[in-house]
């Protein structure tokens, strides 16, 4: 049971921030940043509560481990987009020589808003 609900939780995380990525596309990163971190929060606890019909006592208990794991989903959230950013800047690097400029700046285009 506790295997099903983790696997929720990370695939809430993963829609969610899809959800949001196709939605905020024209914010400020610092903007779209901490309404991400506020709304998935909010997103993940109200999934966990409605997936599981939690009365109001029952998600009252549940908080602290909703929120503990609200809290890791955005700390590996976090961590891949570092990862990613990392693999696309040496992708842009390795390729960069068979580009036009033109090119070029298509993929560093590209590559800013996929890896924000």
């Amino acid at each position: 049971m506790l295997s099903s609900v983790l696997a929720i939780l990370v695939s809430i995380g993963a829609m969610a921030q899809g959800h949001h990525d196709r939605h905020h596309k024209k914010h400020d990163s610092d903007h779209v940043k901490h309404h991400y971190a506020s709304s998935g929060k909010r997103n993940l606890s109200n999934k966990v509560y409605h997936v599981t019909e939690a009365d109001s006592i029952q998600k009252q208990k549940m908080k602290p481990a909703v929120d503990r794991a609200s809290k890791r989903l955005e700390s590996l959230r976090l961590s891949y987009q570092k990862q990613e950013r990392r693999v696309l800047d040496s992708l842009g690097l390795q390729v960069k020589p068979y580009l036009k400029e033109e090119q070029l700046k298509k993929l560093n285009d590209w590559k800013d808003k996929t890896g924000k």
